[in-house]
């Protein structure tokens, strides 16, 4: 009886066990495609391909399907059925339908080689797992369903892998070379961990998605955007690595995220870049020789912690951010180690909120405390400060420093009655730059090797006295929209422009020089009621340049040796240019479309062109000046009338001393007289004897003598 018992238990545990089927094309297996298998299959049963070409299925039991071989099945494979396992096949799809469908849950996909038309696998189900497969489509996988794996796989195509509306998928090792690496759409909790990407468009995205993690990767060639986080918060980005990249790391709208511990080098724009993110944290990551190391525009109230940024052009910059607080931030080596600017640059900034950050002294530029200043009264400034910024603040005094490599190195923004002396910057964006700041003094100051050594924009009243600007790829001084500034003795040299005054009024250059700039020594567009007086402008392209600046007053300046003109007025309306001299230029005094001008007293000689030039101007007064030795002639008028032209020396100018096309009065009547012609001989002063002026012009009245008429 026992005996019977034990055979009866022992063919009921063979009845359960599970089968394997063989599927072998040429009729030695027990079916000769997958299509006849899985019916003869149960549940827990093991498929085994011989190699060959089988058409696609759909598996709706719990299978195990392994190949042997080359053996490719050339359609779609759907799984329906849960506790599935694919295993070593080649899935060709045919059509648009993706190669393989994962509809159920629990299912293995391992070591599978998958091409696809359009899609190579789509996980509808979820806690699937797809691993150590190869897989090329143009869209690789798409993942709906959650808790969903894809591990130790090399995924090539358009889209490598795309998760839309789910959670907690895990990506990881992986290799994935693709235009678009892993999209993670209004998804949660997924991770991206440890997998090599290449390509060039983008290599993980998260939008709109919550709670994800992006750690330990490593990201080369060529994308527009390492990781771009989009409308997405409360993500982890940790410890990978990104070059080669336009940007590393990319924050847009994005908030609450955790960016830390990354690598980001050589990414063309910038390493971490934020554009309108907000309270983000940014610790500990290292970037170097990217275009910015970290760059947020537009962002607000986010940390910056214990970074390392190395041999960047921008080491830090925040443009248009508010809010921003950063602490122990290493900057070294960059062109220019901290910027902070409004989110238009400069023009037009009246919105001082972009400069209220809060930067201690723990943050190092070049191993020198960053000195951020916000909302202080009489403050005495530490001479080792790497960067100086004062914001809303007065009374601050600061001396001593030296400063290099900074976009500004020392920055005043709606600032009153501070003082900056006998301090030097370098290799910087701009010097010293004034934001909208009242009755500030810069003094035996120095900016070197700067884009722009001295900047004040909707500032008044300040005073800059006895500074330098030298080799300055810009300006060396530029105001926009000032008022009342006074550039007392300063010194601007071999510049693009030495002094450039835009949309300004009643300003003062007094004792200045500027020599040996590209363009112009000295010029004042569209700025009105300001002096210019004792300026010395040499060797420059154009020594002093006033274009649509109405009543200015140029006096005692001496504007030689420049290759256009000494001095050029163009489009002014009242102007009164004295006792300037003008020699050796290409032009002593050039004046076109202007009107109302006093020009008397200036000595324009040894020219190589003209003396004087005038071009469509009318109602001028041209007075007292001596004219002389200019080689083509000392005097031309092209198409201008009503100028009044009397008591000028006209002496031994080239092809001739004068000429005038136009109608204009060439004496002040028989009681003052005319001028004194060298190659017109007369008796008396005046005399009666009139000279003819080429063109059509007639002096009435010259005089014998030089200034006869004193």
């Amino acid at each position: 009886m026992k005996l019977r018992i034990a055979l009866f238990l022992l063919l009921l545990v063979s009845c359960c066990q599970a089968r394997i089927l063989i599927v072998d094309p040429g009729g030695s297996g027990d079916a000769k495609t997958l299509l006849t298998a899985i019916p003869l299959a149960g549940n827990g049963d093991t498929i085994q391909i011989l190699p060959g070409n089988y058409t696609g299925v759909v598996v709706d039991k719990s299978l195990n399907i392994t190949g042997y071989g080359a053996a490719i099945v050339e359609g779609s494979l759907a799984v329906t059925a849960p506790g599935c396992k694919i295993s070593d096949i080649t899935i060709k799809a045919r059509g648009n339908n993706a190669a393989v469908s994962l509809n159920s849950r629990d299912n293995q996909l391992e070591r599978c080689n998958i091409v696809g038309i359009a899609t190579a696998v789509k996980v509808t189900g979820e806690n699937n797992s797809i691993r150590e497969s190869r897989i090329d489509s143009p869209q690789g996988l798409e993942i709906f369903g959650a808790k969903n794996m894809v591990v130790g796989s090399n995924i090539s195509g358009g889209t490598a892998i795309r998760i839309n509306g789910t959670s907690e998928g895990i990506i990881s090792g992986c290799q994935i070379s693709a235009l678009q690496g892993v999209l993670i759409e209004d998804s949660r909790q997924n991770a991206v961990i440890n997998n090599t990407f290449s390509g060039n468009g983008f290599g993980v995205v998260l939008t709109r998605s919550h709670g994800d993690e992006v750690s330990h990767n490593n990201m080369s060639s060529g994308y527009v955007s390492g990781f771009d986080v989009v409308d997405s918060g409360s993500c982890n980005l940790t410890e990978n690595y990104i070059t080669g990249s336009k940007v590393g790391i990319s924050l847009r709208g994005s908030y609450s995220c955790n960016v830390s511990g990354n690598i980001c080098e050589k990414n063309e724009r910038a390493g971490i870049f934020g554009e309108g993110a907000y309270q983000n944290l940014l610790e500990s990551n290292n970037v170097s020789e990217n275009g910015n190391g970290i760059l947020l525009q537009s962002s607000a109230e986010n940390w910056l912690f214990s970074n390392q940024a190395n041999r960047n052009t921008y080491g830090i910059s925040l443009r248009g951010c508010t809010k921003s607080m950063l602490r122990e931030n290493i900057l070294q080596e960059n062109s220019y180690n901290l910027r902070v600017e409004s989110d238009q640059g400069w023009s037009g900034s009246s919105n001082h909120d972009s400069f209220m950050q809060d930067i201690d002294r723990s943050n190092l530029a070049d191993n020198k405390p960053v000195c951020y200043l916000v909302g202080k009264d009489d403050v005495v400034v530490p001479t080792d400060c790497g960067f100086l910024g004062i914001v809303s603040s007065r009374n601050i005094r600061a001396s001593n420093l030296t400063i290099k490599n900074s976009s500004t190195g020392v920055l005043l923004v709606n600032s009153t009655n501070c003082n900056i002396k006998n301090s030097s910057i370098s290799w910087s964006e701009n010097g010293f730059f004034l934001l909208d700041s009242l009755a500030c003094t810069i003094s035996n100051c120095q900016a070197v090797e700067c884009k722009n050594g001295y900047v004040a924009e909707g500032s008044s009243g300040c005073q800059f006295a006895d500074d330098l600007a030298s080799n300055c790829s810009a300006e060396g001084f530029r105001a926009d929209g000032a008022q009342g500034l006074g550039l007392l003795e300063c010194k601007m040299q071999s510049c693009q422009s030495g002094i450039a005054l835009h949309g300004s009024q009643l300003c003062r250059i007094q004792n200045s020089s500027t020599s040996k700039n590209q363009e112009d020594g000295v010029l004042l567009s569209k700025s009105h009621n300001c002096s210019l007086i004792g300026n010395a402008a040499f060797s420059n392209d154009r020594g002093i340049s006033l274009t649509g600046s109405n009543s200015c007053f140029l006096q005692a300046n001496n504007a030689s040796a420049n290759e256009i003109d000494g001095i050029s007025l163009q489009q002014l309306f009242f102007a009164d240019v004295q006792d300037n001299i003008a020699n050796r230029n290409g032009q002593g005094i050039f004046v076109q479309s202007s009107s109302k001008l006093a020009v008397r007293g200036n000595v324009l000689g040894e020219n190589s062109r003209f003396g004087l030039r005038m071009s469509s101007s009318s109602d001028c007064n041209i007075t007292e000046n001596s004219i002389y030795d200019n080689q083509i002639a000392g005097a031309n008028l092209v198409d201008c009338s009503g100028n009044f032209l009397y008591h000028n020396i006209f002496a031994k100018n080239g092809f001739q001393n004068a000429a005038d096309n136009g109608q204009n009065q060439w004496d002040g009547g028989p009681a003052a007289g005319g001028n004194f012609w060298s190659d017109h001989k007369v008796f008396g002063n005046p005399a009666d004897v009139p000279r003819q002026i080429p063109g059509g012009g007639v002096d009435r009245y010259p005089f014998q003598d030089p200034r006869g008429w004193q």
